[in-house]
């Protein structure tokens, strides 16, 4: 005659602990993946508003042409370089409704500490009465610190190089060879380059 067996109290405390200590390590992978996966997920986000930031620059840099704006019938140099403040003509706009639009317009880098923001400010005719409200876009957030520079080949901190009179039509046209961008964003520094090319714009203008 068999009898059967069923578990000890103490095999089902051991097998129960067991179970609990797997389920918690199981857990902690779970979460620890998790996590993993979010932090990656912010991580190409920020690369990808970084990459965007970049390639708007760039396009906006090799756009760049030496034609004054006028704001407030006031003539202002080609581009601009003041106390922080960073604007600069610019061709490239498209007119495929053939509705008469400008083909040049004025770009602004905004740089907003208390925001820790980049913005881009774009206004749609070179000519300005004062009152004209620019297109706003944040180009990048979390910017600790920002910084522009013109080569010229030097490093300058301000541009036009001196103070030009507004009739000085020609110098108020002079781009400088490039610009230089430092900035901070997520406790990670970056040096940005761009290139501004000097073409015949002027001639083919005359032309």
């Amino acid at each position: 005659m068999s009898t059967k067996k069923g578990f000890t109290l103490v095999e089902l405390l051991v097998a129960i602990a067991i179970f609990a200590v797997l389920s918690a390590l199981g857990w902690k992978v779970f979460d620890y993946l998790a996590k993993v996966k979010d932090r990656n997920a912010m991580h190409e986000a920020n690369l990808e508003q970084l990459q965007e930031s970049y390639q708007q620059i760039l396009r906006d840099t090799m756009q760049a042409v030496p034609l004054t704006a006028n704001v407030k019938g006031q003539q202002q140099p080609a581009l601009v370089l003041q106390n922080g403040r960073f604007n600069f003509s610019k061709t490239g706009v498209t007119d495929p409704l053939q509705q008469s639009i400008s083909p040049h317009e004025r770009v602004e880098y905004q740089y907003r500490a208390d925001e820790k923001k980049l913005y881009r400010l774009k206004y749609r005719n070179l000519h300005q009465t004062g009152n004209d409200q620019p297109e706003s876009s944040v180009m990048l957030d979390e910017v600790e610190a920002f910084e522009i520079m013109v080569l010229n080949p030097n490093e300058l901190s301000s541009w036009p190089e001196s103070s030009v009179d507004s009739q000085q039509t020609e110098q108020l046209r002079l781009l400088p060879k490039g610009i230089k961008i430092n900035l901070t964003v997520r406790d990670v520094q970056y040096e940005w380059i761009f290139s501004l090319l000097q073409t015949d714009f002027l001639k083919k203008k005359d032309n």
